[in-house]
C-alpha cells in the first residue's frame, strides 16, 4: 500500500485526498494548516458531486504542518507527495514549493537513502513549474521523480472544514520527463490508485508539456483577464462592446499568443481550442482561480501562468503584445496585494518603494 502525503487542504487538495482514500489502496495523510483544529475534532463536511454528502470525513492521518507529517513518518517515509497548494514563486520563501516539500525529502533521504524514491506530484497550474525543484534538489543526493498532475475540477473551500465540489474531477498525470522510465511507471501507478470508476475520470498523460501549454491557452488569457477586472467570465463577455470585444480583442489574441509561444517550443496546440476555451465557461457564473485569489486578498499564481510563458517568448523571439499588457498590469495588482500583506513597503513621503 502506497503512503501518500497531500499538501494543501483547499477544495482541490481535500477532494484529492478523498479520492485516494475512497479507492482504498493508499495510506493517506493530509496537511491541513489553518483548519486543523476543527478538522481534527469534527472532520470535514463535504458536498461532492463525485462522492455525495460526507460528514465528519477524515483521511487516515492529518497534520498541521509538513514538518509534523515528516516527523511522524517513522521508518516508512512517503511514496508520493502530492502538492496542491498555489504556486506563488514570487511570494514569501516559505510558500515556494521546494521549501514546502523539503522536510519530506530530507526525511525520506535519512530513512532510506537511495532505497526509497519520492514521487512528487505537482497538481498545480503553469509552465516550467518543475524547474525550481530540479534546481534545488540534486538527483544524486535525493532519490525522486517529478510528476505532473493537471486537474479540471470545480471544488472550493466555502467555510472552515467545509468543501463544495460541483463538477467532476478530471485528472491527468504524467512524467515531466517522458524519458524517465521510473517516473512514467510512478505516474501510471498514481493513476491506478486515484481512479474510482463511476466517480472521477483519471488518465495517464504521455504528453505533459503539450497538456500544460493547452491549459495555459485558457489560464493565461481568461484567468488573468478576470483577475485584472474582478469579473466572472460571462460578465467579462457580456459587458464587452457589442458583447464581442472581450473575446475578439482580449481573450482570443492572448490565446493565440500562447499557441505561438508553444509552437516556438515545438508544441502544436490546435486552433480549435481558442473557440472551445472562449465558450467553455460562457454560461457559468464562474470566477477562475486568480480572480478568486484577488477577491480574497491572496497572492495570485501570476508568474507560473503568465510570467514564465512570456519569458519563454522573449527567449524565442515571439511577440506577445496582449499578454505583456495583461502581465504588466497584473504585476501592479500583485504588488498591491503584497503591500496589503506587508510583504513590501511604499514610502508615501518619498513616493518610492522601500528597498529591503
Amino acid at each position: 500500500m502506497s503512503r501518500v502525503l497531500v499538501i494543501g487542504a483547499g477544495g482541490v487538495g481535500v477532494i484529492t485526498a478523498v479520492s485516494l482514500w475512497f479507492k482504498g489502496e493508499s495510506d493517506v495523510s493530509l496537511v491541513v494548516r489553518s483548519d486543523y483544529d476543527k478538522v481534527s475534532e469534527q472532520g470535514y463536511t463535504i458536498e461532492s458531486c463525485d462522492y455525495g454528502q460526507l460528514e465528519g470525513w477524515r483521511p487516515h492521518h492529518i497534520y498541521r504542518t509538513v514538518e509534523d507529517a515528516a516527523a511522524d513518518a517513522n521508518d516508512k517515509g512517503y511514496d508520493y507527495v502530492v502538492v496542491t497548494t498555489k504556486n506563488i514563486i514570487d511570494g514569501p520563501a516559505d510558500s515556494r514549493v521546494p521549501n514546502i516539500i523539503r522536510p519530506v525529502l530530507e526525511k525520506n533521504k535519512s530513512l532510506h537513502g537511495s532505497q526509497l524514491t519520492t514521487h512528487i506530484v505537482l497538481v498545480q497550474n503553469g509552465i516550467d513549474i518543475e524547474k525550481d525543484i530540479l534546481a534545488e534538489f540534486s538527483r544524486d543526493e535525493y532519490q525522486y521523480t517529478v510528476l505532473s498532475g493537471i486537474q479540471l475540477i470545480g471544488s472550493t473551500k466555502i467555510g472552515t472544514g467545509h468543501i463544495s465540489q460541483v463538477s467532476q474531477d478530471y485528472l491527468s498525470c504524467g512524467a515531466f520527463d517522458p524519458q524517465d522510465a521510473v517516473a512514467v511507471q510512478a505516474a501510471n501507478e498514481f493513476v491506478r490508485i486515484y481512479t474510482n470508476e463511476g466517480h472521477n475520470f483519471v488518465e495517464f498523460e504521455p504528453r505533459v508539456r503539450y497538456s500544460r501549454w493547452k491549459k495555459l491557452v485558457y489560464n493565461a488569457a481568461i484567468n488573468t483577464s478576470t483577475a485584472l477586472v474582478g469579473l466572472d467570465v460571462p460578465r467579462c463577455l457580456e459587458f464587452g462592446i457589442d458583447k464581442t470585444s472581450t473575446a475578439s480583442e482580449v481573450f482570443q489574441p492572448a490565446m493565440r499568443e500562447i499557441i505561438a509561444i508553444a509552437a516556438s517550443e515545438g508544441i502544436v496546440i490546435e486552433e480549435k481550442f481558442v473557440t472551445m476555451f472562449t465558450e467553455i465557461t460562457r454560461n457559468k457564473v464562474f470566477k477562475p482561480s486568480m480572480c478568486v485569489d484577488r477577491d480574497k486578498g491572496q497572492l495570485m499564481e501570476l508568474e507560473v501562468i503568465l510570467g514564465n510563458p512570456i519569458r519563454i517568448a522573449k527567449r524565442n523571439g515571439v511577440p506577445t503584445p496582449t499578454l505583456s499588457v495583461l502581465y504588466n498590469l497584473l504585476v501592479l495588482v500583485q504588488a498591491r496585494l503584497k503591500e496589503l500583506k506587508g510583504l513590501l513597503k511604499f514610502d508615501e513621503k518619498t513616493a518610492r518603494l522601500v528597498e529591503e
